[in-house]
């Protein structure tokens, strides 16, 4: 490694060293609220009595998180929130996640758990019954995997199953004042990163040093993040390339990341 990457790896990593004229740029941040998730899922309801679609099946990801702030992650098993454009929201959880279902769930009361031994297809199932849906359309959230989309479709073939991008997307992709300024403040933090990591560039770096130093950049400056960079005739694919290169004078260098 070149040396100023030695030297700052030997101080444990910290970003405060490696990047001390770096300050946190995250004290004014304003979190999307729940009233303004709130208003989300009403909206997802208007767009839903527009489109002939009775309830709208979520698993766990960026549009969950959208509507809820729950954030869960992808598994065999199901995690799930069914949004129905008439009653309440319902959720699908793990009977041995319950209890961490809880700390993250902040809309609806409706938590139905399964065991390892049961469906959780029938739970869905169960909740588009007891809202009164036994036919019409039902909304699959655009990804959704298959095998999940599949057991729902067995336990209840009565319904008809369609795409809900006219819903989420119909939703997600008109940013609120809250949103645009979180975006904006994601820009203004990566843009100080990328100055900081690209003055510390030399000789003998591979795309790994640089990743590392970028990673702390963010760390600096009170995000997660990083930059990916291309190196030399690496550069001409977007996505670089398995060897080994380092930094030369006069190279391209191909650099891409940020933070969220």
């Amino acid at each position: 490694l070149p040396a100023s990457v030695k030297k700052d790896k030997s101080s444990a990593g910290s970003s405060q060293d490696m990047f001390s004229e770096l300050r946190p740029m995250t004290g004014d941040v304003v979190p999307i609220s729940d009233e303004e998730r709130q208003g989300r899922i009403e909206k997802a309801r208007r767009l839903m009595v527009a489109n002939g679609i009775r309830a709208v099946y979520i698993e766990a990801g960026t549009t969950m998180f959208y509507f809820t702030g729950a954030r869960w992650w992808n598994s065999e098993r199901m995690f799930a929130l069914v949004i129905p454009a008439k009653g309440d929201i319902a959720w699908v959880c793990p009977a041995f996640e319950e209890d961490r279902a809880h700390e993250q769930i902040r809309f609806g009361k409706d938590i139905r758990t399964w065991e390892e031994d049961e469906s959780p297809y029938k739970r869905i199932a169960e909740i588009l019954r007891d809202r009164g849906i036994q036919d019409g359309k039902v909304g699959i959230e655009e990804r959704v995997r298959f095998f999940l989309y599949n057991g729902i479709k067995k336990e209840a073939p009565h319904l008809q199953y369609v795409s809900a991008d006219p819903v989420t997307i119909g939703c997600r992709v008109i940013k609120s004042p809250a949103e645009i300024a979180l975006m904006q403040k994601a820009n203004d933090i990566t843009i100080e990163a990328y100055k900081a990591s690209i003055a510390r560039l030399e000789k003998g770096m591979t795309k790994n040093d640089f990743r590392a130093i970028s990673s702390a950049a963010h760390r600096a400056l009170g995000v997660d993040g990083g930059i990916g960079a291309q190196i030399a005739e690496a550069s001409a694919n977007p996505h670089g390339s398995i060897k080994h290169i380092e930094l030369k004078e006069g190279n391209i260098v191909l650099m891409d990341g940020g933070c969220g």
